[in-house]
């Protein structure tokens, strides 16, 4: 029930997955609307929010990971190899982007001077000196890797209906409820 089998996921996996993914597709509209709003108090909240939630992220996307690595993966359903290959591709930039966003937000932040204070409780250690420069390069990455994030995303669900509603197989049975 809670560890994956050759046939199924496991309540912990689906359960972070589908944390993550709310997160980040929450994450992904609101950082960019954040450019939007006007300087003051509110940004100043939604801005450490949004680092605070971004950090949140990358605890599950490192216990993601890390429950990965001990646990069975099920095996493919149906397909050619070359779904296999874009499958097995696309999985790994789902395990990479979301540990890189927050990363390169994190770093951006601690570069522009900035802490990030996790929901209130304790800032992060300075990963990175002071340096605009570098602030300004972890930015743009920071923006790259929304948009690979974003085409990820995007990707993986047209791939998961696709699965379900015209290959008819269990790809998205198997994530949404274990079976």
């Amino acid at each position: 029930m809670f560890m994956n089998t050759q046939d199924r996921y496991g309540l912990i996996a689906r359960l972070v997955h589908w944390v993550i993914a709310a997160l980040v597709i929450g994450m992904l509209a609101g950082g960019s609307l954040l450019s939007l709003l006007p300087p003051g108090g509110f940004k100043g909240l939604a801005v450490a929010a949004h680092k605070s939630i971004g950090v949140l992220i990358l605890l599950l996307a490192v216990t993601r990971l890390l429950w990965r690595s001990f646990n069975l993966q099920p095996r493919p359903l149906r397909g050619t190899p070359v779904q296999a290959y874009i499958a097995r591709v696309l999985h790994v930039w789902l395990y990479f982007l979301p540990l890189l966003q927050p990363l390169s937000g994190i770093l951006m932040s601690q570069a522009y001077g900035r802490p990030v204070v996790f929901f209130e409780g304790f800032s992060l250690p300075p990963l990175v000196w002071h340096s605009p420069l570098l602030g300004a390069f972890f930015r743009e990455v920071h923006g790259v890797v929304a948009g690979l994030l974003t085409v990820t995303i995007v990707v993986h669900a047209v791939a998961a209906l696709k699965h379900h509603f015209i290959d008819r197989d269990r790809t998205l049975v198997r994530m949404l409820k274990g079976r």
